[in-house]
């Protein structure tokens, strides 16, 4: 397919690809909702790069996305330029994706959370009790760090004080470079996937052969990006080698459990493969769960409403042991209001595949080569399918509501999709929700907290995911 030929492909901007780009980077959500009112439900961007992308809201066309065979698309070719490692989760195809899906899935579920939950608790009541009374701070960082320290404990099982804290340093300053825009804008230019393997490739021949020639400092982004990823490996293959030197104890943190597994044919993953799993959790679940946490409470802490019905069922349900497994069932109120934040701010601007054959939509066939995206956005703002898509009214996601203002239960997973869909929707979609709940219900419940006077967030895309623009400013009477 010849790409040049824009009769092949929906409708969409004119603009040159720079100019689209810049349009988007500057405010994506506008620009996708101004190009959808004038292109309707599929609409194509040219960015950077020569591929065209075909933005879907329509929620057939988000089922047929997400029912794509592994054959039909390429993990591989995805425009995500963050170094997370060649092995990770998010760019393995066929097989392998397959294989270490179910590996890991089971370590994110069930009974396992319960073994978690009381680690979360003790995170945010730490973190908590350091804030100031009555003077307006940023909640942004302090949502960073519990998510951080979360990460820490349950995923990568560090107790020691000191060298949880080293590490947690060490990734904020990986992240902050990982997740800057101009890595992304890189990775627009000259693809992504270009990018990465640049990085890892460096990262594994290097051997931080940049820290001893100056101070970090001194040193230019691109090296210091190679050198942190470098020593987070080197830190996560000395606790991948101790937990197998300890032997079996029973530590239930993911490393520990991803030290011990096996696939289903009995061999046991590389330490390059856990390692690289490791970061892509750490990555999926750092920043997208502080935004996350900071967008439920910048909806709900201004409605005096509904934190007096949160209270209510905070009161009824959280006691000394607030946020553990046992709790979280019994508040479907604060998990509605977590759900409705993710309606209306989807932790992704949208869930991306890189076609190798054509795909066929309601109204067109996508050519193969082309980025097809689902676009959560535009999908869960359509009227038809939430009345008053703007309101935020966690009523939707509960049993109580009428069915026709009801479409938060029993809906089609095409028409709410805040963690994606089909083969590859987050494997650890369970137990950011998990986190989300158990964080929300023991900071509710142990602190008062109001927007400050000078609050005005408004969404800003930093690497995978929007950023509260003034870190979300409050009070703690």
């Amino acid at each position: 397919m010849n790409f040049a030929d824009n009769s092949a492909l929906p409708l969409g901007p004119p603009d040159p690809s720079f100019v689209q780009a810049i349009r988007f980077g500057r405010d994506p959500i506008g620009y996708l909702e101004k190009c959808a009112q004038r292109y309707g439900d599929c609409f194509t961007l040219r960015l950077p790069g020569g591929r065209p992308t075909i933005v879907c809201s329509h929620p057939e066309d988000v089922r047929r996305i997400f029912a794509l065979k592994p054959e039909g698309y390429c993990a591989a070719a995805t425009a995500l330029p963050v170094p997370l490692g060649l092995g990770s989760l998010v760019f393995l195809d066929g097989e392998a994706h397959l294989q270490d899906r179910k590996l890991m899935a089971p370590m994110l579920l069930g009974e396992r959370l319960s073994e978690y939950g009381e680690l979360m608790r003790q995170t945010t009541q730490e973190v908590c009790s350091r804030w100031p009374r009555h003077q307006s701070f940023a909640l942004h960082p302090q949502m960073l760090s519990i998510s951080l320290s979360i990460i820490a404990k349950c995923v990568f099982g560090i107790r020691d004080s000191q060298r949880r804290e080293r590490i947690c340093r060490l990734v904020a300053d990986w992240l902050e470079l990982a997740l800057s825009p101009t890595l992304f804008m890189v990775g627009l230019l000259v693809s992504a996937r270009t990018v990465r393997e640049f990085f890892e490739h460096a990262t594994a021949r290097s051997g931080r052969r940049f820290a001893g020639r100056a101070p970090a400092w001194r040193r230019l982004p691109w090296q210091r990006l190679i050198d942190l990823k470098a020593e987070l490996i080197a830190i996560l293959l000395e606790e991948l080698h101790r937990c197998r030197q300890a032997g079996p104890t029973d530590r239930q943190d993911i490393l520990s459990l991803m030290a011990a597994a096996r696939y289903e044919d009995g061999s046991a993953p590389t330490d390059d493969r856990i390692v690289d799993q490791l970061v892509s959790m750490l990555v999926g679940g750092h920043e997208t769960a502080a935004n996350a946490l900071c967008w439920t409470l910048s909806y709900i802490l201004p409605r005096p409403e509904v934190m007096a019905r949160i209270r209510a069922e905070l009161a009824a349900t959280v006691s000394d042991r607030a946020g553990t497994e046992t709790s979280i069932p019994r508040q479907p109120y604060l998990d509605a209001c977590i759900q409705e934040s993710m309606r209306l701010l989807p932790v992704a601007v949208a869930i991306s595949r890189v076609l190798t054959a054509p795909l066929e939509l309601v109204k067109t066939v996508v050519p193969a080569g082309s980025n097809a995206w689902a676009c959560p956005h535009l999908t869960h703002r359509r009227p038809e399918l939430w009345p008053e898509p703007a309101a935020f009214r966690p009523e939707r996601f509960l049993a109580e509501a009428a069915p026709s203002d009801n479409p938060g239960l029993g809906c089609p997973r095409e028409s709410y999709y805040p963690f994606g869909g089909g083969r590859r929707r987050c494997v650890g979609m369970t137990f950011a929700n998990y986190e989300l709940r158990v964080v929300l219900a023991q900071l509710l419940a142990s602190t008062s907290l109001a927007l400050a006077p000078d609050c005005a967030p408004t969404p800003v895309l930093r690497g995978i995911s929007f950023t509260p623009s003034d870190g979300l400013r409050v009070v703690m009477s």
